[in-house]
């Protein structure tokens, strides 16, 4: 994860940085995993009872567009993301990072994880 500062054309501080998901729900994928298919496995079921996964996990599922990642800017007053990530934005100016931040979507904006 890259990390930038910039100081906004009103003198806002804004931090900036890119986000790149790992794992993303299968479910976007484009084949199907819901329909029936063969396997060459002829043993015995070894899995019991109605859940058979063998691993619980949380899963997440992307809003369209931002499985490949996205920047993050974000002021003490505002957060904004911006898809997809452009290619040596590390690079780009003070200038550039602005112009960035003003295509930037604005999203809510949340409390840390321990908040009351």
């Amino acid at each position: 994860m890259s990390y930038r500062t910039f100081v906004d054309r009103d003198g806002a501080y804004w931090q900036v940085w890119d986000s790149q998901p790992t794992k993303v729900e299968r479910r976007v994928a484009e084949a199907d995993r819901r329909r029936r298919q063969n396997f060459p496995w002829r043993g015995s079921e070894r899995r019991s009872g109605m859940d058979r996964r063998t691993v619980s996990q949380r899963r997440i599922t992307l809003s369209e567009g931002y499985g490949s990642g996205w920047l993050t800017f974000e002021s003490l007053n505002e957060k904004r993301r911006l898809i997809p990530i452009p290619a040596h934005w590390e690079d780009s100016s003070q200038a550039e990072l602005r112009s960035l931040c003003e295509k930037a979507r604005i999203v809510a904006k949340t409390e840390g994880m321990g908040a009351a």
